[in-house]
């Protein structure tokens, strides 16, 4: 498969999970939860299991922000709910859709931009203060543009908040891991996983439900970051308390950046 071949394929995946509202991540926000928001303290999630730090947000310069392959109709009206001059970049239309139906359901104002984040980003340099990306780039094979574009896009003491996979998780069978829970576990996979080479090879074909997905190591993820230009200021893990890879240890990691 050609680059644009998996990126495209994964992209038909989530508009058609999105079109279904077929998981968690494609359900936009009610009215009701919405509203319950509007006077608490900003409560958003990269990962599973833990909602990012109020602190976070204290740190900001600014309130131009760009939530990163997070259409879905979830984060966003949230960020323009509490103040957030808001634009979501995603690969894919129908979740992009859900962000817009809920813009206007609740009269907020969200921006919403179709883009690969393998490519250039269209917007032009430091343009905002915050870029929020939940666990995303598991779906992309190569991490170096997207730090590139993301250091590019921020303003000078900009925030980066990204959550990602811990690495370990894909050492095991996805398959027992989420549709056999009476089967053992065991090492299945070396590391990293690159679902692509391994179809290559015949050891595994892609599941059409779950799309081209990627492990990186922690000197991709973290030290990525670093080289593209960025210094790491906070950092914490997470649990998914339904999934049984939660007894053995974290399965997201979490991180703030800032653009010096």
């Amino acid at each position: 498969m050609t680059v644009e071949d998996y990126l495209t394929f994964n992209q038909k995946r989530w508009d058609r999970v999105s079109k279904n509202r077929a998981n968690a991540y494609t359900k936009p926000i009610g009215h009701e939860e919405l509203m319950a928001a509007q006077n608490n303290p900003i409560a958003v999630s990269l990962t599973v299991g833990e909602t990012v730090p109020a602190t976070w947000f204290d740190k900001t310069r600014g309130n131009k922000l760009l939530g990163l392959a997070c259409g879905g109709g979830q984060q966003g009206p949230i960020f323009a709910l509490k103040g957030y001059d808001t634009t979501i970049m995603d690969y894919s239309k129908e979740q992009l859709a859900s962000d817009q139906l809920v813009a206007e359901r609740e009269g907020l104002t969200i921006k919403t931009v179709q883009a690969d984040m393998t490519k250039r980003f269209p917007f032009e340099d430091a343009s905002f203060d915050i870029i929020f990306c939940p666990v995303s780039n598991v779906y992309i094979e190569d991490l170096t543009n997207m730090w590139q574009e993301c250091y590019r896009v921020l303003k000078a003491g900009g925030l980066l908040m990204v959550g990602y996979m811990n690495p370990w998780v894909y050492m095991l069978d996805g398959d027992v891991v989420w549709d056999q829970p009476d089967q053992d576990l065991k090492l299945t996979y070396k590391l990293p996983f690159n679902v692509k080479h391994l179809e290559a090879e015949g050891i595994r074909s892609v599941d059409p439900a779950y799309g081209y997905e990627f492990s990186h190591t922690l000197e991709a993820q973290i030290r990525g970051q670093l080289q593209a230009g960025f210094a790491m200021i906070d950092f914490y893990e997470s649990k998914n308390p339904e999934h049984r890879l939660s007894e053995y240890s974290s399965d997201y990691l979490a991180n703030l950046s800032v653009k010096w």
